[in-house]
């Protein structure tokens, strides 16, 4: 198929991609409550000089403090608790943006379309019961650019469609491992004060394609890892999954958010639904965090809610 073939080519990138980890992994520590709501600043609506707009600080410093309940990797049938605290900083200014999880570059930007780089992280996984003898799951780190185009409905109500294609590491903090690329396209809608409330909403739903490389990652069984109840299986690249998911968030004081939401992930007609580590198909993902910023720039940037 075209897509499997795109993305086995893509997936012999050269392995100095690698370079791009410890970028990959800033973002995402920088931003690990991804937000989807109209604005994930802390920052009340100040007036712009600019209508329809409001003021936010250049930049932003504070902690995350989140808990939640995590698959070990998709299709797991295992889930465990995690709990975070991590440093925070976000830059905004006309150029480059480090936020949401995003490294904005805005290499091409207009009112509705955006190109930029997006990041995002996932936990490590050791004791899994279905893995049990085989080499533990790392931290994964991806990094790449996303294409995004919005519509605005109405005030504080947007939708936009989002094109993501990351490289992905995996890594121990000893060593880094390139695994592949994954392609994600996703849509969103986002609304700010739902019914009159300080909470803001998002709504996502998305599909993930993979190569081969990340898929062996997950579902390979290698023939000295066999045993009766896990036969040897070889993975291949393709489908991986999709997710449904929602979030809210709402400013407890200026510079206190509250940050709470869930994904569903669908894995049913998946590539690798027939190996022996595909074990469930469905799996859900719920966590709350709060986000503090008591560190903040005077200087202030115009922006429209939900940009």
């Amino acid at each position: 198929m075209p897509t499997r073939r795109l993305l086995a080519r893509l997936d012999r990138a050269p392995r100095a991609a690698c370079t791009l980890v410890p970028l990959a992994l800033a973002c995402t520590l920088l931003s690990p409550a991804r937000a989807q709501g109209p604005s994930a600043s802390t920052a009340t609506d100040v007036a712009s000089d600019r209508p329809g707009e409001v003021a936010l600080p250049v930049w932003e410093a504070g902690v995350v403090v989140g808990v939640g309940s995590v698959p070990d990797y998709p299709a797991s049938d295992h889930s465990r608790t995690r709990a975070l605290v991590l440093p925070v900083f976000v830059y905004r200014s006309p150029v480059l943006r480090v936020e949401d999880g995003r490294i904005r570059g805005r290499i091409v930007s207009s009112a509705n379309f955006e190109l930029d780089l997006s990041a995002a992280g996932a936990f490590n996984a050791r004791n899994n019961e279905a893995r049990e003898g085989m080499p533990a799951l790392d931290y994964l780190f991806e990094l790449g650019p996303q294409a995004v185009y919005r519509w605005d409905l109405r005030e504080r109500e947007r939708v936009s469609a989002h094109l993501k294609a990351r490289a992905v590491f995996s890594t121990d903090f000893s060593s880094v491992r390139y695994r592949g690329i994954v392609v994600e396209p996703q849509l969103r809608w986002s609304l700010g004060r739902v019914a009159g409330s300080a909470f803001n909403l998002g709504v996502s739903a998305s599909a993930n394609f993979a190569g081969e490389r990340l898929h062996d990652y997950f579902y390979e069984v290698a023939p000295q890892y066999a045993r009766a109840d896990r036969p040897a299986y070889d993975a291949r690249g393709g489908y991986l999954g999709s997710e449904l998911g929602l979030s809210l968030n709402r400013p407890l004081t200026d510079r206190l958010l509250l940050l709470m939401g869930g994904r569903l992930g669908f894995h049913a007609g998946a590539a690798n639904e027939a190996s022996p580590l595909f074990r469930q198909k469905t799996t859900s993902t719920i966590g709350i965090s709060l986000l503090w910023t008591p560190w903040r720039s005077e200087a202030t940037v115009s922006e429209r809610p939900g940009s």
